[in-house]
């Protein structure tokens, strides 16, 4: 139940958290992470009993051009999501983190001191309008731009907006930040 909470507090924050500066001093300059290939074979569910969605994050790749990452999601649900249906409330994309535990991520969503989102520029083949029961939605996104060295990488999905009547473990839009990092 805490994760709902905390998937909450991130599909709210999401719109203006990070800033370019920490108490008042400046952040120091990242140096770029170096080329790279993950097989990460990440497969994470929502709720995690019963009838679930499964957020999978295939492979990331970190060119000198920019990043990468093939991800799918799988509805195992009787209720169908809305995933392109208003593409400027889509959150998929790269989170870039100092630390890699998942008490430092809930940590964050409830102080709302989430780092900014590394949003997708591109989503090939594009998420359908609706993820209806049964179905999976495989792609790849990616974006130009360094990522930062020594960071640890968690990958975005979303926001998918429940239609119909939901469960009680279902919040009506959802972004989900997996679990698992990758550290460069």
């Amino acid at each position: 139940m805490r994760r709902t909470v905390s998937l909450l507090v991130i599909a709210l924050a999401l719109g203006g958290c990070g800033t370019a500066e920490t108490g008042g001093q400046p952040v120091p300059r990242a140096n770029p992470a170096e080329p790279q290939r993950a097989e990460l074979d990440w497969r994470e569910s929502y709720p995690p009993h019963g009838p679930h969605l499964v957020f999978g994050v295939e492979r990331l790749e970190v060119t000198t051009e920019g990043w990468s990452a093939v991800v799918s999601i799988e509805n195992g649900t009787r209720i169908r999501f809305e995933l392109g249906k208003t593409p400027l409330q889509l959150a998929f994309g790269l989170m870039l983190l100092e630390d890699g535990s998942l008490e430092a991520l809930e940590e964050g969503s409830r102080s709302g001191e989430l780092p900014p989102l590394r949003e997708a520029v591109e989503i090939v083949p594009p998420p359908p309008a609706v993820l209806a029961p049964e179905q999976t939605w495989r792609a790849t996104i990616s974006a130009p731009g360094s990522l930062a060295d020594d960071a640890y990488v968690r990958v975005s999905f979303g926001t998918l907006t429940a239609t119909g009547e939901l469960p009680e473990e279902f919040p009506p839009n959802l972004i989900w930040i997996t679990d698992k990092a990758y550290r460069l």
